[in-house]
């Protein structure tokens, strides 16, 4: 069931834990969505794990504290959660900005973080990226700005194709504060100084086949700037754990050495 606390700085933050299994595994979603849009992934690893679903600051459950939002704020609060829930380590799997958070843990807390999945996310902002990102967010700040970019988002988050995830989706953007929505677009630029030649974890790195926002040469340029690291491609767009969970779990399972539940739930 969904519970809340308070942070360091106490704010109230919204999360959610799955299972009972031996082994942790900590999920980490994507801008304007939430903890819960990992609920079928966290069906679909089963029995053997422990699934914790934070909903990041000013998404989902969680308020936002204090504006500007930063990576490392937000890496922290997951920190400060496993003190509360008393998880030694985990293994972490991040998602879009989830991701970027996810590689701000794992060099922060090298020791905590067990292993590394990021998926559909970018190491690093060129500079054409990044005027982009900074005028998403003086868009989303506008009147009705969030409202008018939500075609296009929900396109590079999904594909062409309607379906009950994208009409969720609508909504969740329809009710995104616009300076939560502005101020994680800008500090999603900063990933670029997360220092990657010191995650010592084991890392994976997943893309979707078909991912508009983050194509294959930006999760590649990825793999090759962690030491170690392995890439490899899943089906669908940008959100590709939330379409296809039960293939991104495959893959985690495999990484991480656990073995795939006997009958896990049907996607």
């Amino acid at each position: 069931m969904p519970a809340s606390w308070g942070a360091r700085d106490g704010t109230r933050l919204g999360y959610e834990v799955v299972g009972r299994g031996s082994r942790t595994i900590t999920c980490l979603h994507s801008l304007a969505l939430d903890g819960s849009w990992f609920l079928p992934l966290a069906a679909e690893l089963g029995s053997d794990y422990r699934v914790i679903l934070p909903d990041l600051r000013g998404h989902g459950t969680s308020d936002s504290g204090p504006l500007p939002l930063s990576l490392a704020q937000m890496a922290d609060d997951v920190i400060a959660l496993w003190d509360r829930l008393g998880v030694d380590s985990s293994v972490v799997v991040g998602i879009s900005m989830g991701g970027m958070v996810a590689q701000a843990l794992a060099t922060t807390a090298p020791d905590r973080v067990e292993a590394l999945v990021l998926i559909a996310t970018a190491g690093s902002y060129d500079d054409g990226a990044r005027t982009a990102a900074l005028a998403r967010a003086a868009a989303a700040r506008r009147p009705g700005g969030i409202e008018q970019m939500t075609p296009v988002l929900l396109q590079r988050w999904f594909g062409a194709e309607p379906s009950e995830l994208v009409d969720r989706a609508r909504g969740e953007l329809s009710s995104a504060d616009p300076e939560v929505h502005a101020s994680c677009l800008e500090s999603m630029t900063q990933v670029g100084s997360i220092d990657l030649d010191g995650v010592t974890a084991p890392t994976l790195v997943l893309g979707g086949r078909d991912d508009l926002s983050t194509p294959r040469p930006v999760v590649e340029a990825l793999a090759d700037a962690i030491p170690g690291a392995v890439l490899d491609m899943v089906p669908g767009a940008h959100l590709t754990a939330f379409t296809h969970p039960r293939e991104v779990a495959e893959r985690i399972r495999s990484f991480v050495g656990v073995p795939a539940a006997t009958s896990p739930t049907p996607s």
